[in-house]
């Protein structure tokens, strides 16, 4: 089978009858305001689908996204292109709509997480560790979280005339006991410091103005790949000059020459969630944290595309 031998468009009333008798929708609302494409054969069998459901992105960016709830292909149909162009034809229709991002998550399987990947979109692992390694990975375990940003700003350098050098081995203790705040996170960074580089943005009189450290991480089981996790500080006084953009541009071409996957930040709030978003960043929005009734969120940067 070839492209011509399928077709994907918005399912009609009874192919949505269908395809919601398949889904594991319990709410009538949710059921009736489900976005479903399908894909059928040359007699119109539905050989593949996808359910997607409309939800609020909150502030400070606003708009809507897509969260993709199902994707499925009838497995005598798979490996022939459906699921991609399936995929294909949400980001198509999502551009058409405004919406701002497209959201789901895939099962802890490399087949699962490889094809998100293969689509461009930016993953998040999310959940326990694997107990036993020698046994299946099973939903609970991990999952990917992903994010796709409709219309990506690619990142440049704003501000191409910051000094930045490298940060040094012995610099870097320093560097963390003097920028993060929050003590857990910076007693959890001064055991590591083995493994943080990172960057600085140096001002007229050698003071730093800026600076950007990096930590090689896993994006966990199965991908048996890295991201680097990114922590960015700016003097304040320095800020809205281009130092911090200008520091995550110097360390995404560095992640090219080493084939990181993608960049990712777990310290974005609603009060700087603005600047990773401006600068290409797709950003993830987490449910309200009942315990501290705060909304975490995860900033991240595909880099490499040698999976696709």
């Amino acid at each position: 089978m070839n492209d011509t031998d399928f077709y994907v468009y918005k399912a009609n009333k009874a192919q949505r009858e269908y395809v919601l008798e398949r889904v594991p929708i319990q709410d009538k609302q949710k059921r009736e305001n489900a976005i479903i494409y399908v894909a059928v054969d040359k007699t119109a069998n539905i050989i593949g689908r996808i359910v997607i459901q409309e939800k609020d992105v909150p502030a400070p960016i606003m708009g809507k996204y897509w969260f993709l709830f199902n994707l499925f292909v009838h497995p005598d149909f798979r490996r022939k292109g459906i699921a991609t162009k399936l995929v294909n034809e949400i980001k198509r229709q999502a551009e058409f709509f405004n919406i701002v991002y497209l959201y789901g998550s895939a099962n802890a399987t490399l087949e699962a997480s490889m094809f998100y990947l293969k689509q461009n979109f930016t993953l998040h692992a999310y959940g326990k560790p694997q107990d036993d390694k020698t046994k299946p990975l099973w939903y609970g375990n991990y999952s990917h979280w992903f994010s796709y940003c409709i219309r990506r700003k690619p990142l440049s350098d704003k501000n191409g005339s910051v000094p930045i050098r490298a940060i040094s081995k012995d610099e870097i203790p320093y560097l963390i006991e003097n920028y993060e705040p929050n003590e857990k996170r910076k007693e959890y960074f001064l055991s590591r410091t083995d493994n943080i580089f990172g960057f600085a943005a140096i001002g007229k009189e050698d003071e730093i103005e800026g600076v950007l450290l990096a930590m090689p991480d896993s994006m966990q089981a199965p991908l048996d790949s890295i991201r680097w996790w990114v922590f960015l500080f700016v003097e304040p006084e320095h800020r809205n000059h281009g130092i911090g953009q200008s520091l995550i541009f110097q360390l995404y071409q560095y992640a090219q020459e080493k084939n990181v996957i993608q960049l990712s930040n777990f310290d974005s709030t609603e009060n700087n969630i603005g600047f990773w978003y401006k600068i290409g960043f797709d950003i993830f929005f987490w449910d309200i944290n009942p315990r501290t009734g705060k909304r975490p969120t995860t900033a991240m940067l595909r880099v490499s595309h040698d999976h696709q």
